[in-house]
């Protein structure tokens, strides 16, 4: 179904609010016009008997009504631009396509409505899709990245019923037959377990360095997933414990859903400025994984308004195929990297900077897919997970900082209801066939369990199922890491758009460059905070804060936010390299404690061995890289030294509103995973910055250097942990 065919399927309802004031459960299609549908509206219900039928139809079934209505003559108004004339008070009609329709019956003087959702019929072999929490017929399995176990819970009692010790990062798991698979990030490993005695199976080794994220299950053969590796590009296809296929040139893989037709979608997490990728995958034959196209979510431009803001989609992890597995949707963050003083002439501000993206594919008629949809939240940060009911008929959404889940009308995509304080940082959604919706709240710690079979009130709490004993992290540190994700705090941000993770996303960069221009500063590339705690001296590309409590500044000025300072605090000590801000604020400092604890940057994909090491260590040297890059962070930032290496220009800007001098050494730890390169992303590879991003060697002597030894300095600088 292409675009404009799904435009004319769109059921738009009744608003529940638009703007940028407090109003929850806002929904708005791009263009400022609000999709939702207020679940409230439902009460005014005919009488009992004035019409009857199923409000659940599956589409191209036919569905048969009938009214208690007196009347000679009745008109069925099926709302679909379809109608019939009957001499009797009862009609069938097979729906033109799915969607919410209100079916009305004319008797006389009477008539009567009922409302109609009309959904693909469920496919035999039914989709799966990475995510952090999956079920078996009799429990609900749930990754706990930081306690590095999976937490298992009885579907009937909803009580914990065991914790699985399993290995370090567990982020995503799966079930296929009598199979679990878990893909651990840290360990470079897929950790298998009996799914009904729980015993564990042989571990599959997925490389040093390969950083595995995502597994899903084959539907059409138990003991077989697919596992994505986001460091070294690939997607894997493991069968009873064996790889048996590989397919390269995945940059960047995350997330990953596969139908029961063979067809995988991959997300590349991080997009490029033009905009968002997927990488279709043809699994048609699981030994021959085929590269069958990229799906494109386009930048947009001009949209700036309290209702949306230019940009694409960003952070793609939250991504599923519908019931059908036909169609395909994924949730994320709309990144404005459009606007900007210097690239617009226009400012950034906390409503038009990032918020909740909703994205639809289909495929088109050569079976290629492609985005049909596009909608962008009200008042809502990273869309962080989404799933559907097992029948189709609701799409929910959770939103990390914002800290709700939103119901979703599976076609029109209006707001049906939702459910509010889930808990901190909700990463993983499971809904169940008995009206039951399982939120992972990650940094409470928890499962909580909601009956949402009646959307039209508030859905109760059925259960709070706790996932760790001993808490893994220090007090400060986890308090730390829940407030960087928090926008649903108003003193991180007004209407929860805005957070620190909005950016940096478990930590990382979102490799994108922003417009700093009206920070006093110039086109910026977002840098990675992983291995942050292993630095010393000041922050940002021109070091102009000397503390990690100087976020407060862009918290109070750029992210809409209160502040955590005192406004007394805020009046003294707002330069950033003033006063100092340590110790003045409880959740600014423990912000800096868990910055502080980010440790270490992994094992790179492409290890060197001793003799590429000691080469690339030579060219290093040689090209004078070591006069700025130096020590175990490869890095003088601790000297408080600024250096002009030629990549200054108008777009630039400067420092603090003064004149740019220069930019601070950024470390070299970790550069294979935090393309693009340099101050403003000018350089898309490594070795665009040896070459042409370094103009009369002055960001070192590399003009003189050979083809051979080139290669060595890009191997050694990847490869640098």
């Amino acid at each position: 179904m292409n675009g404009a065919l799904r435009a004319t399927c769109v059921v738009l309802a009744l608003a529940l609010g638009c703007g940028d004031d407090d109003v929850r459960f806002d929904a708005s299609v791009d263009g400022g016009v609000d999709a939702s549908l207020d679940a409230a509206s439902a009460a005014d219900a005919p009488p009992v008997g004035a019409l009857e039928g199923p409000t659940l139809v599956f589409h191209e079934a036919e569905a048969c009504y009938r009214t208690g209505l007196p009347a000679e003559s009745f008109t069925f108004v099926w709302g679909d631009g379809t109608r019939d004339e009957t001499r009797v008070g009862e009609a069938c009609h097979v729906f033109a396509y799915p969607g919410a329709f209100v079916v009305s019956v004319v008797a006389g003087p009477r008539d009567a409505s009922l409302s109609v959702q009309v959904v693909w019929r469920p496919a035999e072999r039914r989709p799966s899709a990475s995510s952090p929490i999956a079920a078996s017929e009799a429990r609900v399995f749930v990754a706990v990245a930081d306690d590095d176990a999976v937490v298992v819970i009885d579907r009937a009692t909803l009580s914990r019923e065991r914790r699985l010790a399993t290995c370090d990062g567990p982020r995503t798991l799966a079930i296929a037959g009598d199979e679990l698979a878990v893909a651990c990030q840290h360990e470079g490993t897929l950790a298998r377990y009996d799914v009904a005695s729980l015993e564990r199976r042989p571990d599959v080794s997925l490389g040093v360095g390969s950083r595995p994220f995502g597994v899903a299950a084959d539907p059409r053969r138990e003991a077989r997933f697919v596992v994505t590796l986001q460091d070294a590009g690939a997607l894997l296809v493991i069968e009873d414990g064996v790889e048996i296929a590989r397919l390269d040139g995945l940059f960047d893989a995350r997330a990953v859903a596969l139908n029961g037709e063979g067809r995988a979608l991959v997300s590349r997490w991080r997009r490029p400025a033009d905009g968002a990728r997927l990488y279709e995958v043809d699994l048609t034959n699981p030994r021959e994984p085929r590269l069958r196209d990229e799906v494109v979510l386009p930048r947009q431009t001009g949209l700036d308004s309290d209702t949306d803001n230019s940009g694409a989609p960003s952070f793609l992890e939250a991504l599923s195929f519908s019931p059908d597995g036909v169609r395909a949707m994924i949730a994320a963050s709309k990144a404005n990297d459009v606007t900007g003083l210097f690239r617009t002439g226009t400012t950034l501000r906390s409503e038009t900077t990032v918020r909740g993206v909703f994205s639809e594919l289909y495929p088109d008629a050569a079976g290629t897919y492609e985005e049909s949809y596009r909608f962008s939240f009200n008042d809502l940060d990273y869309a962080s997970a989404i799933t559907t009911t097992p029948i189709g008929d609701r799409v929910y959404v959770a939103f990390l900082g914002g800290e709700q889940v939103l119901a979703l009308e599976p076609y029109g995509f209006g707001v049906m209801g939702g459910v509010t304080e889930v808990g901190f940082s909700p990463r993983g959604l499971l809904a169940d066939d008995d009206g039951r919706l399982f939120v992972y709240a990650e940094l409470s710690r928890e499962v909580r369990v909601y009956d949402v079979r009646d959307l039209a009130t508030t859905p109760p709490r059925l259960a709070t199922v706790a996932l760790v004993d001993d808490e893994p992290l220090a007090p400060e540190v986890l308090r730390g890491k829940r407030l960087f994700a928090r926008s649903a705090d108003p003193r991180m941000s007004r209407t929860s758009y805005v957070s620190c993770a909005s950016c940096h996303l478990d930590a990382e960069s979102d490799g994108l460059v922003w417009d700093f221009t009206q920070r006093g500063e110039g086109l910026r590339n977002t840098s990675s905070l992983i291995g942050l705690g292993d630095q010393t001296g000041p922050f940002h590309w021109t070091g102009n804060f000397d503390e990690l409590q100087d976020f407060e500044g862009d918290i109070r000025l750029h992210q809409g936010g209160a502040g955590f300072l005192s406004d007394a605090d805020w009046a003294e000590r707002g330069d950033p390299l003033g006063l100092p801000k340590a110790g003045r604020s409880e959740e600014l400092d423990a912000l800096d404690a868990y910055l502080r604890s980010l440790r270490g940057v992994g094992a790179p994909p492409a290890p060197l061995t001793a003799e590429e090491r000691s080469e690339g260590a030579r060219v290093f040297a040689l090209a004078g890289c070591t006069t700025c890059h130096s020590g175990v962070t490869f890095s003088d930032s601790a000297l408080g030294l600024r250096h002009d290496v030629g990549t200054a220009r108008e777009s630039s800007g400067g420092r603090l509103g003064e004149a740019l001098d220069g930019f601070d050494t950024p470390t070299l730890r970790g550069l294979w995973r935090t393309a693009p390169y340099l101050h403003d992303g000018s350089a898309p590879t490594l070795r665009d910055v040896l070459t042409t991003r370094n103009e009369g060697d002055r960001h070192g002597l590399t003009s003189a250097l050979s083809e051979a030894e080139l290669d060595a300095l890009v191997r050694y600088l990847s490869a640098l942990d």
